[in-house]
């Protein structure tokens, strides 16, 4: 066995000895993850996996009622489940998952959640309603923002407008960016065109802070006078919910 496969399984074998199963199970999902694991280390980790997720049901099951009253609780409980759901494998978490995709949560949030089964490859189908429709998605299916060829032409072009006269702006506009990736999925972006998605996003920036004036100044330096203007997901969400 490679030299990296043997040490990562000792590893492995002695967290498990220490009863750190939740830890171990995260290393091993992490692996399995991997695009390429060789055969023999393939088949210690699944048998790895499976002691792990036996213990780590066991240790769940006492936590479950804390976890569903979160999931079950206001607004800022849901999200807080949101927060331990992504910590832990959502391989074992599916009902959980499901509850908060049917909830009264949040678009951002329930982004968020998609966002960490997306990371984690799962490929079961789950359900969210999106703008009235019952959207049936699998996670691992998505495309990642990073690989999205809208998303990171947008990034490149906030680089290009604002990265060596004003960073924290830039900044600023891949924040906004990211809440507008949450707020739309499960859905991506590969079929919309990077430049009005990058200035409509410089827009709602501008506008945020009252400059008005260095928005028209910006479109007309930049040529962007007649390039479209869309309403964006996170324009749409309620007054409370602040950029």
């Amino acid at each position: 066995m490679n030299p990296y496969y043997q040490s990562l399984l000792n590893d492995i074998e002695s967290m498990i000895q220490e009863g750190r199963f939740a830890d171990a199970l995260r290393i091993v999902t992490e692996e399995l993850s991997m695009p390429y694991v060789e055969r023999d280390a393939l088949e210690a980790l699944r048998g790895r996996e499976a002691d792990c997720m036996a213990h780590v049901d066991v240790v769940s099951k006492h936590k479950e009622f804390d976890l569903d009253a979160l999931i079950r609780g206001s607004e800022a409980q849901k999200e807080k489940a949101v927060s331990l759901l992504k910590q832990m494998n959502l391989r074992l978490m599916e009902r959980e998952v499901q509850t908060l995709l049917d909830s009264d949560l949040v678009d951002e949030f329930k982004g968020e959640l998609i966002e960490a089964l997306m990371e984690q490859k799962i490929d079961t189908p789950y359900h969210v309603v999106k703008d009235g429709l019952d959207v049936t998605f699998v996670p691992g299916a998505i495309i990642k923002a990073d690989e999205d060829p809208s998303i990171v032409e947008a990034r490149r072009l906030f680089e290009t407008w604002f990265s060596n006269d004003d960073p924290a702006f830039c900044n600023f506009c891949n924040r906004l960016l990211d809440q507008e990736i949450y707020e739309t999925r499960p859905f991506d972006f590969s079929d919309l065109d990077a430049l009005p998605l990058a200035k409509s996003i410089v827009r709602l920036v501008y506008e945020a802070m009252g400059q008005n004036d260095e928005l028209l100044r910006f479109e007309q330096a930049n040529g962007l006078e007649q390039v479209e203007n869309y309403t964006l997901a996170i324009e749409k969400r309620g007054d409370n919910h602040e950029m």
